[in-house]
C-alpha cells in the first residue's frame, strides 16, 4: 500500500480488535504490508494463536501479535490491548441475532462506546469504526429509486424495531441487528462529538464483501455458497472485494487527509440471481436449484460515495475497485 501522508510513523503499532475474522485478517495483513505492527485482539488466543501467527510470522517477523478481549462490554476489556497504541480499527462489532432489541442494539452501542472510551484513555492518534450497511439501507427489491448518501442511516428499521410487536420471523431479526449497527455507528459520531477525543476518527461502511479467505470460506463467503446451493436464508448486498475494504479501513487509519469522514465499501449491486449466472458460466456444476425469485428491482443508486471511495484507493495505489471478475475467482479458488 502507497501512503504518501502517513498521519502515524511507520512502525507505530495498530491494534485491530476482532482481528480473526474475515475483514479483520485482511486488514491485519494489509496493515503490515503498510509497515505498520499489528496487534489482534480474539475472544480466545490459546484457540487462534498457532495459525495466525503462522499466516503472518514468515513475511513480518516480531510484528504481530495477538491479545485477548473476551468481553467487549467489559469496563476496562480494551485497556491492556490498547497501551502505546497509535490507531485502533474496530472491525468486529458482535454478530446477534436475536429477536429482543435490548440484547442486540444494546450490546451493540456499548461495545462501541467501551472502545471509544478505551482509545482516549489510552491516547491513540487514529480511531476507525467498521460499521456495516445495514446501518445505512435495508436492501429492498421494490422498484423505488433512492441516492444513497454519506449522511444516510437506516431509519425505517428503527422505526420498526421500536413500535413495531416482536415476532421471529426472519425479516424481524434482520429489522433488530440492522437497527443495532445502525445506532451503534450514531452512537459513535454522537460520541465524538460530544467528547472530542484527542485521536482523528473516521468510519469505513462495507457492503458484501467477497473474495478469498485467508481463513477459508468463512463470513460473507459462505452465504454465497449457500446462494449457489439454492440456499435463500440470506439477504441480497452489493459486491465489494474484501482486500479493497481492509484496505479502505488501513487508509482510514493512516493517512493524514482522511479525518471524520464515513468511507463507503461498496463497488456494484449484484442479486443472488446475477453471481449465480456470472459463476454459472464458469463452473455450472457447483450451481444448483432454480434462481431466487424476486418481486422487483432494487433501484437504490450510491455512485457518488463509491467515486469518493475509488478516489482513495486509487491514491494508495489501486486503479480502484476490484472488477468482479477477479473477486469471483478468488471466492471460487477459496470455496472449492
Amino acid at each position: 500500500m502507497l501512503i504518501k501522508d502517513r498521519a502515524i510513523p511507520i512502525d507505530s503499532v495498530v491494534v485491530v480488535i476482532g482481528a480473526n475474522g474475515f475483514i479483520g485478517l485482511e486488514t491485519c495483513e494489509k496493515l503490515l504490508q503498510a509497515g505498520y505492527k499489528v496487534r489482534g485482539t480474539v475472544r480466545d488466543v490459546d484457540r487462534h494463536f498457532v495459525w495466525m501467527h503462522d499466516l503472518f510470522d514468515e513475511k513480518w517477523p516480531g510484528k504481530f501479535e495477538l491479545v485477548p478481549v473476551a468481553n467487549f462490554e467489559e469496563e476496562g476489556a480494551f485497556d491492556e490491548a490498547f497501551k502505546e497504541a497509535a490507531g485502533v480499527i474496530y472491525v468486529s462489532t458482535p454478530v446477534i441475532f436475536h429477536p429482543d432489541p435490548a440484547k442486540v442494539v444494546d450490546r451493540s452501542v456499548k461495545s462501541t462506546l467501551n472502545s471509544l472510551e478505551a482509545a482516549a484513555k489510552a491516547g491513540v492518534k487514529r480511531y476507525v469504526l467498521s460499521s456495516s450497511s445495514k446501518a445505512v439501507e435495508t436492501t429492498r427489491y421494490d422498484n423505488k429509486s433512492r441516492r444513497l448518501t454519506a449522511g444516510m442511516y437506516n431509519w425505517s428499521s428503527l422505526l420498526n424495531t421500536s413500535c413495531r410487536p416482536r415476532n421471529d420471523s426472519f425479516e424481524w431479526l434482520l429489522n433488530v441487528y440492522s437497527a443495532g449497527r445502525a445506532l451503534a455507528e450514531l452512537s459513535f459520531w454522537s460520541w465524538i462529538g460530544e467528547n472530542n477525543p484527542p485521536f482523528v476518527a473516521n468510519c469505513v461502511v462495507p457492503d458484501g464483501n467477497f473474495g478469498r479467505g485467508l481463513n477459508g470460506a468463512t463470513s460473507t463467503n459462505q452465504m454465497l455458497k449457500a446462494a449457489l446451493a439454492g440456499e435463500w436464508d440470506s439477504v441480497p448486498m452489493s459486491l465489494a472485494d474484501v482486500q479493497d475494504t481492509a484496505r479502505l479501513l488501513v487508509a482510514a487509519t493512516a493517512k493524514s487527509s482522511l479525518s471524520n469522514e464515513r468511507i463507503f465499501a461498496y463497488y456494484k449491486h449484484f442479486s443472488w440471481n446475477d453471481l449465480r449466472e456470472m459463476i454459472r458460466a464458469t463452473r455450472p456444476e457447483i450451481v444448483k436449484g432454480d434462481n431466487q425469485p424476486l418481486q422487483g428491482n432494487y433501484l437504490s443508486s450510491a455512485q457518488e460515495v463509491i467515486d469518493r471511495a475509488e478516489e482513495i484507493l486509487k491514491d494508495i495505489g489501486q486503479s480502484g475497485f476490484t472488477h468482479e471478475s477477479s473477486i469471483l475467482q478468488d471466492f471460487l479458488e477459496t470455496c472449492f
